[in-house]
């Protein structure tokens, strides 16, 4: 691939981890503090819109397979993704007052808008990932790109705003308008990096993977029931939804801890996330390498087995001071960084098994299966740190739960059936079968 196609494809990350981190780490401690919302009523709000994003999505990957368009399949819902996404968050940190049904009512409906675009956004530019390269190592070096804008996204979404909102109050503004212009300026650079990949990757797709036919919630059900039948789909739906579980406690509770347990103000927060980053900078090269050099699956399962079992060591020894959470957010950045370069690139590969047992690329779906599990999981997870918040059980939630979490993690992905080898000859089996020629399955009956 061309160095302008891998970097056009990646700037759409941005938007990945910049709103996503943002809405995930910051909602919760805005509607508590700021907009003055009960822990465990914040926890059912930002669950419930996080799950309608999971019922939106399931859809939108399944629509884009069978779209039809001079656009191509993926890059119009792109286009059609920046507006809901960047007035949505902006809403969504607003301080609105008013009675409990109203403001429950106000912020459920700014986040369905927020979770709608991203939506729209985050399920066909995974799939389209998988078109743009069907090449078991490009699709890690792909993702290793991507993942260079992901921490831009992650600087935008974790560091900024806390030192953005001190920032704007210094300078007389008040904490809730600092919050609600920190939103739209993460929204903003977001929209700008979709926009950047809509346009880079015009043309890139598979001209002939368009699936005849049309939308029908039948063929909807059925297709999804396929896919949650391939082999290797049952180990990814344990490894997304116990990574997604853990991280979202990690992230949730990292804010509440450090203020009320080492007792540090929001600046010093900053940089524990800037230390993440600098981290995330210096792990995606590494990744990369060994994703290339020892396997893709490999590098996700030792990344979360160095993650588990650092986690549950420091919640036995125990954080203290500045340095030692410092230290702890370098370990679980392993497992971070990891999964959110290299999980999608995992992904891609079941596009070709479903190729092979049904006759069609089904990306699109795929991706919404990914994306259900994700958000199905982030909507418990942090329905959850709603009730630990209120029974106060910060500690379990930032090192004891995602330690556990990760292991279980690691579990799966090591018996994960994909490798390089079992990749290169299921494409071969698969041009077989397309040339009507008998194919060899010998050494495929984990994947098939």
């Amino acid at each position: 691939m061309k160095k302008r196609d891998l970097f056009g494809y990646g700037a759409a990350t941005i938007a990945d981890s910049g709103p996503y981190n943002f809405a995930t780490v910051y909602l919760i401690l805005f509607l508590t503090t700021v907009v003055n919302i009960s822990p465990e009523r914040a926890g059912t709000i930002s669950s419930v819109i996080i799950l309608a994003d999971g019922i939106t999505g399931a859809f939108i990957g399944y629509i884009s397979d069978y779209t039809k368009s001079k656009y191509g399949r993926r890059r119009p819902y792109l286009l059609a993704a920046v507006f809901p996404l960047v007035i949505g968050l902006s809403l969504l940190f607003s301080n609105f007052q008013g009675g409990q049904v109203l403001q429950t009512v106000f912020y459920v409906a700014a986040g369905l808008m927020f979770w709608l675009g991203f939506s729209m956004y985050y399920t066909p530019y995974t799939a389209l990932g998988a078109e743009i390269t069907d090449d078991y190592n490009e699709r890690s070096v792909l993702r290793t790109i991507a993942r260079l804008f992901g921490i831009a996204g992650n600087l935008i979404g974790t560091v900024m705003p806390l030192l953005a909102v001190s920032f704007l109050q210094q300078a007389g503004t008040t904490e809730s308008s600092a919050w609600f212009t920190v939103a739209f300026t993460v929204a903003a650079i977001s929209g700008a990096g979709i926009l950047v990949t809509w346009r880079t990757s015009r043309g890139k797709e598979k001209q002939d993977a368009v699936i005849d036919g049309r939308f029908s919630l039948k063929g909807l059900a059925a297709e999804y029931i396929q896919i949650f039948r391939l082999k290797p789909f049952k180990y990814m739906i344990v490894v997304i939804a116990m990574f997604i579980i853990a991280n979202t406690f990690y992230n949730s509770s990292m804010v509440f801890f450090a203020r009320y347990s080492l007792g540090i103000g929001d600046e010093i927060t900053s940089s524990i996330f800037m230390i993440s980053i600098i981290a995330n900078l210096a792990l995606t090269p590494v990744m990369g390498y060994t994703a290339v050099k020892f396997g893709k699956k490999n590098t996700v399962a030792a990344s979360m087995l160095i993650s588990g079992v650092g986690c549950i060591c420091f919640y036995f020894i125990g954080i203290d001071s500045y340095f030692m959470m410092g230290l702890y957010a370098v370990v679980f950045s392993v497992a971070y960084t990891c999964f959110w370069q290299l999980i999608n690139a995992v992904m891609y590969d079941i596009s070709e098994v479903a190729e092979f047992k049904f006759g069609k690329r089904l990306e699109g779906s795929i991706s919404s299966v990914y994306g259900l599990v994700f958000t199905i999981f982030t909507s418990i997870a942090t329905q959850i740190f709603g009730w630990i918040l209120k029974f106060n059980f910060i500690s379990a939630a930032f090192m004891l739960l995602p330690g556990i979490l990760l292991l279980v993690t690691a579990a799966a992905q090591f018996m994960y059936p994909i490798n390089a080898k079992t990749f290169d000859k299921l494409k071969e089996a698969l041009e077989c079968k397309k040339a009507g020629k008998p194919a060899d399955l010998s050494g495929l009956e984990r994947i098939l």
